[in-house]
């Protein structure tokens, strides 16, 4: 189900030219995705597990999402406000990463916090989003982006509280967490699909295509 972000790969890079600068984080941000997949599947292959792999994808994933959020103005009241998140984000994941626990471990907390604070942000923006556009939902990249960051980084806390604490509810209960992990995925990935289809156009290519 993870590879199903590749048909949003594909159609971005197809519209790659005529994107608006406002949505390249978020474009950047699939690619990665992509090559997020390839890389655990190969570090699950050659290494048997991928929390290396999990926790570098993590952090820098958590940096374009706030990249992007930067880049549809949740930080203009606040002219620094997007540098102390990037700072904040960082050190909570070094913290985590390597003086709680370590790189080569699935570390909760990092994963929990800036999680919730995506989901606010993303909640943020929606909310704005909403009383100020005209289009129709499914029509609308930035609403679509951001309803799938608020499912997907939710259902990340909830299988990271569960994964890390849940044990004692039995392998079947932690399981079917997972289960719904991968299907909360599969509908994110979707969602992608269908912002990618519909982020607007620039009148002139951006840089990032020439």
């Amino acid at each position: 189900m993870q590879f199903s972000i590749l048909i949003a790969v594909i159609i971005a890079y197809m519209k790659r030219r005529h994107i608006h600068n406002q949505y390249w984080p978020f474009v950047i941000s699939i690619w990665f995705n992509l090559c997020g997949c390839v890389a655990s599947q190969v570090a699950n292959f050659y290494f048997g597990g991928n929390a290396v792999t999990s926790n570098i994808y993590f952090i820098i994933f958590c940096l374009l999402v706030l990249w992007q959020f930067q880049r549809w103005g949740l930080f203009s009241d606040v002219s620094k406000g997007f540098y102390l998140a990037l700072a904040a984000f960082i050190v909570i994941w070094f913290v985590d990463t390597f003086i709680v626990g370590s790189l080569s471990a699935f570390n909760p907390y990092s994963r929990i916090i800036n999680s919730m604070i995506i989901v606010l942000f993303s909640i943020q923006l929606l909310s704005s989003e909403l009383l100020t556009s005209e289009t129709s939902f499914w029509k609308n990249s930035r609403q679509l982006i951001l309803v799938a960051y608020i499912l997907l980084f939710t259902i990340k806390i909830i299988t990271e509280i569960f994964w890390q604490f849940g044990w004692q509810l039995g392998d079947s209960f932690v399981f079917n967490i997972y289960i719904s992990y991968q299907l909360i995925n599969f509908v994110v990935n979707l969602l992608y699909v269908i912002a990618t289809q519909w982020i607007p156009t620039n009148t002139r290519y951006s840089w990032l295509s020439r």
